[in-house]
């Protein structure tokens, strides 16, 4: 499909996707679930199933290298556009770091998503058991580089005990992004219902789609923080 993509057209997904993912960052990260579920950390939600599936998704549909970090640095400026929960710069610098991840786990040819339409696509079970993987490394990755960098960056100092003190907490909230990742990962992969041919679709409607999309995920994103 890389040859019939222009660049234009990759420039328009990565920044409708990371649109579309920064929205539901905005929206979704300041929700609290009652009862048992109030402590259910919704970065774990965020990243093992929608930035994992979107970056999944658009890899397997789009077949370019590096397009999920593009989409990753639009969704943490999105995200950090939006002024909700206690650290705006740690969930942007979390996203980012999540993109990063993705493109060193997916880069390699073992776990090339991109054979949707070919025998030697990964069975379930496997695009399962990476998902787990993928969804653990993602979120624990991208939450310690948040430890890291955010004091770095504001106070241009690093705690190494305070990061240690954290650590146990990244890595148990880390199961809950394993387990959606290990979700996440087959639907984003082999639901064929969402094989969706971007480069088949004409100029017009393709970049007339992508504008509107855009524009409704940033003016939601303003509408509901600033108005």
């Amino acid at each position: 499909m890389k040859d019939k993509l222009d660049n234009y057209k990759i420039l328009a997904g990565i920044i409708v996707f990371g649109s579309i993912w920064g929205l539901l960052e905005c929206t979704l990260g300041g929700v609290k679930f009652g009862n048992a579920l109030d402590n259910f950390p919704m970065g774990a939600l965020l990243g093992g199933l929608v930035g994992l599936g979107l970056m999944a998704y658009t890899r397997r549909t789009y077949n370019i290298l590096g397009m999920q970090l593009g989409m990753a640095l639009v969704a943490g400026l999105l995200r950090y556009w939006a002024p909700i929960g206690s650290c705006v710069i740690c969930s942007a610098l979390a996203i980012a770091a999540e993109g990063i991840v993705f493109e060193l786990i997916f880069n390699r040819p073992m776990f090339d998503i991109r054979l949707s339409g070919s025998k030697n696509m990964m069975e379930a079970k496997t695009l399962a058991f990476l998902g787990v993987i993928a969804g653990f490394t993602i979120y624990t990755t991208g939450y310690m580089f948040t430890q890291i960098f955010t004091p770095v960056i504001t106070t241009g100092a690093f705690n190494f005990s305070n990061f240690g003190a954290v650590l146990p907490l990244i890595l148990g909230r880390g199961f809950f992004a394993a387990a959606l990742g290990g979700v996440a990962l087959p639907v984003a992969v082999m639901v064929k219902q969402l094989n969706i041919d971007f480069a088949g679709i004409k100029k017009v409607h393709y970049y007339g789609i992508a504008s509107s999309v855009t524009a409704f995920c940033w003016i939601a994103v303003f509408a509901i923080f600033y108005l």
